[in-house]
């Protein structure tokens, strides 16, 4: 695998490429269940949040329990919830037209508003109206809903509105293991049925979502070359898929998200201060990897500053050893604090 930026195509892996994979991949395998922060300090602005994160999403692929396959139920059943919430509180406005979609029969439904039982959930017909028009008045509909049931045993069938497969069948477009495992410095076996499946217990945090905006545009005018074939950063973090069934292996939040739109990560990438203050905020338990830069406004630098002031008292340096393989390239500098105990 050679490393390309736009159309210039490496002969070796550029040693700081390496280094932020290496820091993504290895970061959990010196993990003692204890927080940790970790700030990466860049001469400037570059796509070096999206590397770290792509070694941290190798490195899930070599566990086994770095997917929904499990836990996709409790998912369904929390969001058949929220929105059941909702509408108690009459705030529906904001919610979609259709919860789930059935994966072999490709229809939409949603959330029945009386589901009570922790085993089983109801959902009925999208298209049923509750309230119909006669004689100029809006009446409830004598006519019933069309009505199913998802229960544990067949909820990897059905996908929620806005998010990725839990898992896809065997043929689907899985993820390739001829490209992740050839990947600079990730030498660990990849468990193939992780290939298959989504998991979102990593986030990035950056800037703009959409494909075209310019910060995501970074992420794909690099990337790795291989037989003639060019894979984008962006590809290889699994960030967009025009795919009605396709899998994520990395959730992404704006750095001005006002909630983790429920994602439960153990890691969090930051692209920038903004983005760094914004994932101490949403993920207050989760580790963290801040990638900040140096030429940045002496505004910025103050800020960073007054932020380490606030919360050093709770954390402690520690050796970054265990975190990469060897020295740093000159001009990348790495701080590590872990959470002391209480």
């Amino acid at each position: 695998m050679r490393y390309f930026e736009g159309d210039v195509l490496h002969e070796a892996t550029p040693t700081w490429v390496e280094a932020a994979l290496s820091l993504g991949y290895r970061w959990r395998q010196s993990c003692n269940d204890t927080r940790r922060i970790g700030l990466l300090s860049m001469p400037c602005g570059s796509e070096v949040a999206g590397l770290v994160a792509l070694g941290a999403l190798r490195s899930d692929l070599e566990r086994a329990t770095a997917n929904h396959v499990d836990t996709h139920y409790d998912l369904l059943l929390r969001r058949c919830r929220e929105r059941m919430a909702a509408l108690r509180r009459g705030d529906s406005t904001e919610l979609p037209s259709w919860d789930v979609r059935n994966v072999v029969e490709n229809t939409c439904w949603r959330f029945a508003s009386d589901n009570e039982s922790p085993d089983e959930i109801v959902i009925e017909d999208r298209t049923h109206q509750r309230l119909i028009k006669r004689g100029g008045k809006f009446i409830p509909n004598p006519n019933g809903p069309c009505r199913r049931y998802i229960r544990r045993e067949s909820a990897l069938g059905w996908q929620l509105h806005n998010l990725p497969l839990p898992q896809i069948s065997r043929g689907g477009s899985a993820l390739e293991l001829s490209i992740y495992s050839t990947l600079p410095g990730c030498n660990g076996p990849i468990l193939e049925d992780n290939l298959y499946r989504s998991y979102d217990g990593l986030v990035l945090v950056g800037q703009g979502a959409a494909r075209d905006t310019t910060y995501m545009q970074k992420y794909y005018a690099v990337g790795f070359a291989s037989d003639n074939c060019r894979l984008p950063l962006g590809e290889l973090l699994t960030l967009h898929s025009k795919e009605k069934k396709y899998i994520q292996r990395l959730g992404f939040l704006n750095e001005h998200a006002p909630d983790n739109s429920g994602h439960e990560a153990w890691l969090v990438v930051a692209d920038g201060l903004p983005a760094l203050l914004t994932a101490e905020r949403l993920f207050p338990a989760s580790d963290i990897i801040g990638v900040c830069n140096r030429d940045v406004a002496i505004e910025a630098t103050d800020q960073l500053r007054d932020w380490l002031n606030g919360i050093i008292r709770y954390y402690t340096d520690i050796h970054t050893e265990n975190s990469l393989p060897s020295v740093l390239p000159e001009g990348m500098l790495l701080r590590v604090l872990q959470r002391k105990a209480t």
